[in-house]
């Protein structure tokens, strides 16, 4: 097995699937600048390469977000970085050219879960939590997430997770729509990947066309300004310094 990284995001490209992890378990897998501009890399292709993608984190948790200690120091020219950074990273998770599969572990929150739904297929842990959280420190979803959320759910759905914070579990994830399958097993998760190999990259692309049509142009430059506007003021670092200091 080929493996590529041993920082924050571990690549595996050994064998019928390309394994890339993200690989901070003391931070359960927060997206900070560093770990966006390392998948930013990874995310670029082989010349060629048509072997599905799962993407899973280490330790029993996905991604809980962004990191809040790294946002808490932000200003606004930061936080335009952070998003505009993001969206290229899932734009290019959402032009790998075989089949995309994210394994969605413990707790997928914010950025994460705006990270995972870049991915065709998403299969939930049995105890897995997933949702928005960000709004009660005035941080708004900033990689697209508000966009590719709404081609899957339900605008009263959508209502609860961008401006109530729901948190959703693997269940009603699975009844919503948002998550395709529940597997409790990690092992038969990537035998199910293996198995999308077996899809041409031309048919990967045309399924894959119809749903971004649907979807619709997502625009970074403006998503970027909107989330730096509670930096700009000061509002967001004063309640994430709340938060932390509590």
């Amino acid at each position: 097995m080929d493996i590529l990284g041993t920082g924050v995001v571990v690549i595996e490209q050994g064998g019928p699937v390309v394994r890339l992890r993200l690989n901070r378990p003391e931070r359960y897998n927060s997206l900070d600048l560093e770990t966006l501009a390392a998948l930013d890399q990874a995310l670029i292709p082989a010349a060629g390469e048509t072997r599905p993608l799962l993407l899973e984190g280490t330790g029993p948790v996905f991604s809980l977000g962004s990191d809040l200690r790294e946002m808490a120091g932000f200003d606004a020219g930061a936080a335009v970085d952070y998003s505009r950074l993001g969206h290229q990273v899932v734009n290019r998770l959402e032009r790998w050219p075989g089949v995309t599969v994210a394994h969605l572990t413990g707790f997928v929150l914010g950025a994460g879960l705006e990270l995972a739904v870049g991915c065709d297929v998403l299969v939930a842990d049995h105890d897995l939590r997933l949702g928005l959280p960000g709004l009660a420190w005035a941080m708004m979803p900033c990689l697209g997430g508000l966009r590719r959320l709404s081609c899957r759910l339900s605008s009263k759905l959508c209502s609860d997770l961008f401006l109530r914070g729901r948190i959703l579990d693997a269940r009603e994830g699975l009844d919503s729509g948002l998550v395709d399958r529940i597997c409790p097993d990690p092992e038969r998760v990537g035998q199910l990947a293996v198995e999308l190999a077996d899809f041409g990259p031309g048919a990967v692309h045309a399924i894959r066309e119809m749903r971004l049509r649907r979807q619709g142009l997502i625009d970074p430059v403006i998503e970027a300004e909107l989330f730096s506007q509670p930096f700009h003021s000061g509002e967001c670092q004063k309640r994430l310094l709340r938060l932390l200091a509590g």
